[in-house]
C-alpha cells in the first residue's frame, strides 16, 4: 500500500468524515460502474455501494486492509454484487458486457493506455474464443441474446425452442465465460 492510500486507510479508522468524502468522491462511480456489470442494474449498483461505504463508516475501528484501497473497494463490491446476484437468484437474467470495449470503458478513464489496449485486445480474443467453445445451441442463443439484442421470446420463436431453454442457455453460456474470463477480471480489479 502506498503512503498516500496508508493515510487514508489510518483516518477511515479513526472515523475522520474528510477521508469518507474522499472515498466517496474518488471511488463512489468506479465502484458503481463495476456493481453494474455484475448486476446489470444501476439502482442495486447504486445501493451496494452505498451498502458498502456506510459499511465502513459503522465498522470503521475494525477496519483491516491489508492489500491497497482500491484493490479492497473493488474486491468488497465484486463480492457484495455477487452476493446480491446469489440471494436475489436473478443470475440467469442478469446482463453481463461482453464487448471487452464497454467492460473495460466502464471500468477504467485510463484505457487509452497502451497496457490497457494491450489488455483489451487480449481480452477480447479470449472472449470470442471462449464463446466458439460453447455447444453450439447455446452459442447461437447466446449471439441472439447479446449481439443482436433479441429478447428471450424472439430467441426462442426465431429457434423454435421454448424459453426456458433460452434462459438454461444463456445461464449456461453466462457461468462458462465468467469461468473462463476469471483471470482477466482480476485484471481490472
Amino acid at each position: 500500500m502506498i503512503d498516500h492510500e496508508e493515510y487514508i486507510v489510518s483516518q477511515l479508522k479513526e472515523g475522520n468524515e474528510s477521508a469518507y468524502r474522499y472515498l466517496f468522491d474518488k471511488y463512489y462511480v468506479r465502484l458503481c460502474r463495476v456493481a453494474k456489470i455484475y448486476t446489470g442494474d444501476d439502482y442495486a449498483s447504486e445501493n451496494l455501494v452505498g451498502d458498502l461505504i456506510f459499511y465502513l463508516w459503522e465498522n470503521h475501528e475494525s477496519i483491516h486492509i491489508h492489500t491497497s484501497l482500491s484493490s479492497y473497494l473493488f474486491t468488497s463490491i465484486r463480492n457484495r454484487s455477487l452476493n446480491y446476484l446469489q440471494q436475489s437468484s436473478v443470475v440467469n437474467e442478469s446482463r453481463f458486457p461482453f464487448s471487452s470495449t464497454e467492460m473495460y470503458e466502464n471500468i477504467s478513464a485510463e484505457s487509452d493506455s497502451p497496457l490497457g489496449i494491450i489488455i483489451e485486445k487480449e481480452l477480447e480474443l479470449k472472449m470470442n474464443d471462449s464463446i466458439e467453445q460453447l455447444p453450439v445451441e447455446c452459442r447461437n442463443v447466446f449471439k441472439l441474446s447479446r449481439y443482436e439484442n433479441l429478447s428471450y421470446d424472439q430467441i426462442a420463436k426465431r429457434m423454435g425452442i421454448s424459453v426456458n431453454t433460452v434462459r438454461y442457455h444463456i445461464k449456461n453460456a453466462l457461468s462458462s465465460l465468467r469461468a473462463n474470463l476469471r483471470d482477466y477480471m482480476a485484471l481490472f480489479f
